[in-house]
């Protein structure tokens, strides 16, 4: 059986960025990476369209902790032709092209040696773990970073047959060239975020001309990126020190919005940016699940901006509808939405359900890191969206399976710093 100083379990920018901050600061480790049967980045930077763009400046997007410019310097010396400037939100498969060539970058065995299979059990032993595979075969490693990412998302009970739970899977199963659907068909998004922006657009993209009507419970888009001036040092840090002792969501959301009177608010959710997780972990498990239930949607729709022309096409779209609402399916399949006091049947060809990541699904099923919850390998966090920080220190979980320990855990730069830390926990003596 082979033996590894590290394994990394998970093919998505996570697993990329967990392999390079290994190389960068253990280069004397043997690395095994199971990125798993699915080639490519996906289904965030691969497999698009080129309307499909990063919601973040291409100058933040660098994989590397100590290099966040990368990415851009990366377009520059590569595609000099794109002309990629900082502010620009590029094509995300752009961001998949680097991805891949950071990846092909990478040294060959027996320095890293990676693994095309999905690991399916993770046991302890006295010196570490051993790895079984899909095919049945093994490895033993002395540290495992767990970067497993979320499963697409899960019709409601009784959905039907049109109801496409994981909107992405079908893009990319989609035949080049226009899109099989009537031009008087009516396509039903579920959701208002930026899968659904993505998909309005990439039905546009790809000929589709009915109507798109998009339902969610705001009725809102995401806010668009516009130029805002830092908050002052002195008033960020007041801000800072006060969001942690806030003590409850109640607390927390009174004081962004009484600074949100006085400063643009742009400037007040970006200063408190790099804070978000202490803030989120100074409150009681009560009212993390609060906020979650009260203020999650509207923190996104203001957190995770689009860029300026994106919302403008949407809005100059005579074709696509956007209301406030909530799509149920009775018992019969049938769809309805509901506005206050009224529950009004829908009409749709198709229906995208575009709500986001099933963080609930995670731990159901046969996905590896449900199985390692049953397995009393992880330990369900109590919000029941992810895990706990593992008690044994040679394990580490990085990614979307932290959110409810952690609150921002998808973005890149918190991947990247993610990958950093724990390299650093495990050089300190952690799991050594």
């Amino acid at each position: 059986m082979d033996s590894f100083d590290l394994a990394v379990v998970g093919g998505g920018p996570a697993g990329l960025a967990t392999v390079l901050a290994a190389q960068a600061r253990a280069p004397h480790w043997r690395v095994c990476w199971y990125r798993g049967t699915r080639a490519g980045f996906l289904p965030a930077y691969a497999g698009l369209d080129p309307v499909h763009r990063l919601n973040v400046p291409v100058e933040r997007m660098g994989l590397d902790a100590e290099r966040p410019h990368d990415f851009l310097a990366w377009l520059r010396a590569r595609h000099p032709e794109r002309g990629a400037q900082p502010g620009d939100f590029v094509p995300r498969n752009w961001f998949g092209d680097y991805l891949e060539a950071r990846m092909a970058s990478l040294p060959a065995p027996p320095g890293l040696e990676t693994r095309e299979f999905d690991v399916q059990h993770l046991v302890r032993d006295a010196a570490g773990w051993r790895l079984i595979d899909a095919r049945g075969g093994e490895a033993h490693a002395r540290r495992v970073a767990l970067c497993l990412g979320l499963p697409g998302g899960q019709a409601p009970p009784h959905a039907p047959a049109h109801w496409i739970a994981d909107p992405w899977a079908w893009w990319r199963a989609l035949p080049q060239g226009r899109l099989p659907l009537a031009a008087d068909a009516t396509v039903l998004l579920v959701g208002s975020g930026l899968t659904a922006v993505d998909l309005a657009l990439g039905l546009r993209a790809r000929g589709f001309a009915g109507t798109i009507r998009v339902v969610s419970t705001s009725g809102r888009w995401s806010t668009a990126h516009a130029p805002t001036p830092p908050l002052p040092a002195a008033e960020a840090a007041a801000l800072d020190a006060a969001a942690e002792a806030a003590g409850s969501a109640r607390g927390l959301l009174r004081l962004l919005r009484a600074h949100a009177r006085r400063h643009p608010w742009r400037a007040v959710v970006d200063a408190l940016r790099a804070g978000t997780c202490r803030y989120w972990a100074a409150l009681p498990l009560a009212e993390q699940a609060r906020l979650l239930r009260h203020a999650f949607g509207a923190w996104n729709r203001h957190r995770h901006r689009m860029a300026p022309d994106v919302l403008a096409a949407l809005e100059a779209d005579a074709g696509l509808r956007l209301e406030r609402g909530r799509i149920l399916v009775d018992a019969d399949g049938r769809i309805h939405c509901r506005r206050g006091d009224a529950t009004l049947p829908v009409e749709a060809t198709l229906v995208l359900d575009c709500r986001g990541p099933a963080f609930r699904a995670a731990l159901s099923g046969d996905g590896l890191l449900a199985r390692l919850v049953r397995e009393g390998v992880l330990d369900a966090h109590p919000l029941g969206t992810g895990v706990r920080r593992p008690a044994d220190a040679s394990l580490a979980v990085l990614g979307a399976a932290r959110f409810g320990e952690a609150f921002e855990t998808l973005a890149i730069p918190e991947l990247r710093q993610q990958a950093v830390d724990v390299l650093r926990d495990w050089q300190g003596g952690a799991g050594a």
